[in-house]
């Protein structure tokens, strides 16, 4: 089926999320790690075989899993929208036309750049040109917003240099997005379910991260990667606990923040580098302090880092040479660095790193301070630009190009 946009419609929830599916960005939690376990690791006598390649319009978002479907963000024709398949055999159930297709300054790349997000039976789909969209589990519409005009926001020229490329989080009630804007419209929230706007806050540059949400000493607090710095916001009575600038010098933060043993790490490329902040509140004010900050730790340019047991793994690079990275949290010690072929994703489950280069070309590396170990490797899995991170539910592993999308089978 294939639908244009239209009224309003409320439909109840038909779909519950499993333990292994992957509703978000990044996974259940937004840190690029899977919880499953006894994958197949034995690529050189047992290699992931492929249960299905079909087409699909170009794109950079990735995947969202859930049951037996598949969803997705793909550029058809001269529009952009959004894509249903088929988890066992990648048949298109539905496809809904959302918005006009967006193409970055540079060229590098048409179509949407961020993620549907499952939540309670509905897709929250967020498109390069500011529309933000709500539809049912089986495309129907329930609301749709442009994030600029909503909140007044404005972007260089009108519109973002590299598109809107940040997913949205939802949190309760509210669908929380990050226009950027210098009239107090920096970070914004809409209802989710009918898309009325909530909240605005901030006078920031545009950011192309995620927001994200962390228990900080027993506090929920909303983090937020603008073009310019990172924000602490209180997501019950929404108001900026705190603001540390950090970015580069093209506001193009990608990459999320990382919580991790009482330390937030934030990491960006074209010199931005990479930090270890410690987040405190005394006399009921929140105030940030730098535990350590190396410009070449770590450069990361749109991989999120992925930390384990104080260690963060991360993708370092931006226009010269691309480096996977095992380094301390609380001191930024580089305990390993591998020199890759190029620009890369990553993604961490059952004890491995794995690794997706911008070539099509993936790797199985040992998730291990001790030293960089390559237990797999299957090269030219995809043959487009491949930017989109992978995404792994229920034992399979989805990654996608430009032109396609693979499944693989690492049961």
């Amino acid at each position: 089926m294939r639908h244009a946009l239209g009224i309003a419609i409320v439909v109840l929830s038909l779909t519950t999320v499993r333990a292994d599916d992957w509703p978000d960005f990044l996974g259940p939690k937004r840190n690029g790690i899977s919880s499953e376990k006894n994958l197949n690791w034995s690529w050189q006598t047992k290699p992931p075989k492929e249960l299905w390649r079909m087409p699909l319009g170009s794109g950079y978002g990735s995947l969202t899993i859930v049951g037996e479907r598949v969803y997705t963000l793909a550029k058809r024709g001269e529009r952009d929208g959004v894509v249903c398949l088929g988890a066992d055999q990648g048949d298109e159930i539905w496809a809904v036309d959302a918005a006009p297709t967006y193409i970055d300054f540079q060229r590098q790349g048409a179509g949407p750049r961020a993620t549907p997000v499952f939540h309670a039976g509905k897709l929250y789909c967020q498109f390069g040109g500011g529309e933000l969209v709500c539809l049912t589990e089986n495309g129907k519409l329930v609301w749709q917003k442009n994030i600029f005009k909503e909140t007044g926001a404005i972007a260089p020229s009108g519109k973002y240099y590299w598109g809107v490329s940040f997913t949205p989080l939802v949190h309760g009630d509210a669908v929380i997005v990050q226009p950027g804007g210098d009239k107090n419209n920096a970070v914004a929230a809409f209802h989710k379910d009918d898309g009325k706007l909530l909240w605005m806050l901030g006078n920031d540059t545009l950011g192309y991260a995620s927001p994200m949400l962390f228990d900080i000493h027993g506090h929920k607090q909303l983090v937020v990667p603008t073009g310019s710095s990172v924000l602490g916001i209180d997501p019950v009575k929404p108001s900026i606990l705190w603001r540390f600038p950090f970015g580069n010098q093209f506001n193009a933060t990608c990459s999320n923040p990382v919580w991790a043993n009482n330390l937030l790490f934030v990491s960006a490329a074209y010199g931005g580098g990479a930090a270890a902040l410690q987040v405190e509140s005394a006399s009921a004010e929140w105030k940030v302090n730098i535990k350590w900050k190396n410009i070449k730790a770590l450069q990361s340019l749109y991989a999120t880092s992925i930390e384990k047991d104080g260690k963060i793994y991360g993708i370092s690079g931006d226009l010269g040479a691309i480096f996977l990275r095992c380094l301390d949290l609380q001191t930024g010690k580089i305990h390993w660095e591998e020199r890759l072929q190029s620009r890369s994703t990553l993604l961490a489950a059952d004890g491995h790193l794995l690794v997706l280069d911008q070539d099509g070309n993936l790797s199985a590396v040992e998730w291990t301070p001790k030293a960089y170990r390559v237990k797999g490797e299957l090269p030219n899995v995809l043959t487009r630009k491949s930017w989109a991170v992978p995404a792994l539910a229920n034992g399979r592993l989805y990654l996608r190009d430009e032109r396609q999308v693979v499944c693989l089978d690492l049961r």
